[in-house]
């Protein structure tokens, strides 16, 4: 009976020390969770594209801005 006891608690040890190596291993991906991540590379791809042709437009249409040019009255004897 206590040989039965030690390889019962033997065995439990084992287990416990595998159960976070075997959690540790991935899964393999289905074929929705493949889809899923290629739809989001495409977003991400779109998105980025986006930006950077918004990036580039305003880029181009860049002019100095006067912020307080249309409340300034020009003055005649000062200098800008």
């Amino acid at each position: 009976m206590r040989h039965l006891a030690t390889s019962f608690v033997v065995a439990l040890l084992i287990a416990a020390l595998l159960t976070p190596a075997l959690r540790a291993q991935p899964f393999p991906e289905s074929s929705r969770q493949k889809a899923e991540e290629e739809r989001k590379k495409v977003d991400e791809k779109a998105t980025d594209e986006a930006y950077k042709r918004a990036q580039k437009h305003t880029q181009d249409a860049k002019k100095p801005v006067d912020a307080w040019g249309a409340l300034r009255t020009p003055s005649a004897g000062r200098n800008e």
